[in-house]
C-alpha cells in the first residue's frame, strides 16, 4: 500500500472520528484503538520527514477549522490513556 493512500485513509478515518456522536459507538472504536496501541512499542513508530510535514499541515488544517481541545479538555482525556 502507498504511503499517500495509508494517509488519505487515516485522514478520513480522523473525519469520521470527529463526527461520531454516539458515546457508545465511540466508546468501543476508542476501546479498540487502545488495545491495539499497547501492542506497539514507541520504538516501531517512526515517521519520514514527508510523514511529519503531512502531519503538521493536517494539524494546521483543523485547527483552522477549530477541531481543537482546551488543555483542561486534553488533560481530562489524557487520565484514560
Amino acid at each position: 500500500m502507498k504511503s499517500s493512500t495509508l494517509q488519505l485513509r487515516k485522514i478520513s478515518l480522523i473525519e469520521y472520528l470527529l463526527g461520531i456522536q454516539d458515546e457508545k459507538v465511540f466508546a468501543k472504536v476508542e476501546s479498540t484503538i487502545h488495545k491495539s496501541i499497547k501492542s506497539v512499542k514507541p520504538a516501531d513508530i517512526i515517521f519520514s520527514k514527508e510523514e511529519l510535514i503531512k502531519r503538521a499541515e493536517f494539524s494546521n488544517k483543523q485547527i483552522k477549522k477549530g477541531h481543537v481541545l482546551s488543555q483542561k479538555d486534553l488533560e481530562t482525556q489524557s487520565k484514560n490513556w
